[in-house]
């Protein structure tokens, strides 16, 4: 079975959710839930050493070209690590039939939920794009 795999802004609700936001997990653990669905969405979101800055020079207009594609790498490094260290749960990940990556953001080609994706893909996952 392969992976299928879209991706959705917060606001989706299929059964496949999975939130990849920092945001919304450490929300939900502030609530005393399980972070992202199964618990394992946390393990997907961007770090807060690698968002905060990203997000904070977006709130003020002070990105730059060079930002983005940065910001990308470094995201992927992150996935990399966590890979090695927790090859479990992306296989996990990998064996369901059916995932969409939920994430706050509005622009969907400069969002680590579509870097996510690809990642997947390039591990086996068939990309379906971004739901409506």
């Amino acid at each position: 079975m392969t992976l299928a795999c879209w991706t959705a802004r917060l606001g989706y609700r299929g059964d496949d959710w999975l939130d990849v936001s920092l945001q919304g997990n450490m929300r939900r653990a502030d609530a005393g839930e399980v972070g992202g669905h199964q618990g394992i969405g946390l393990l997907f979101a961007p770090s807060p050493d690698l968002l905060y800055p990203y997000m904070s020079k977006r709130r003020f207009g002070k990105l730059t070209p060079s930002d983005w594609p940065r910001y990308r790498e470094a995201y992927r490094d992150e996935m990399r690590a966590k890979y090695r260290d927790h090859r479990d749960l992306w296989q996990g990940l990998l064996a369901r039939e059916s995932v969409t990556l939920l994430c706050f953001c509005t622009d969907v080609a400069e969002c680590h939920r579509t870097v996510l994706a690809e990642i997947l893909g390039k591990l086996g996952a068939d990309g379906r794009g971004e739901r409506s």
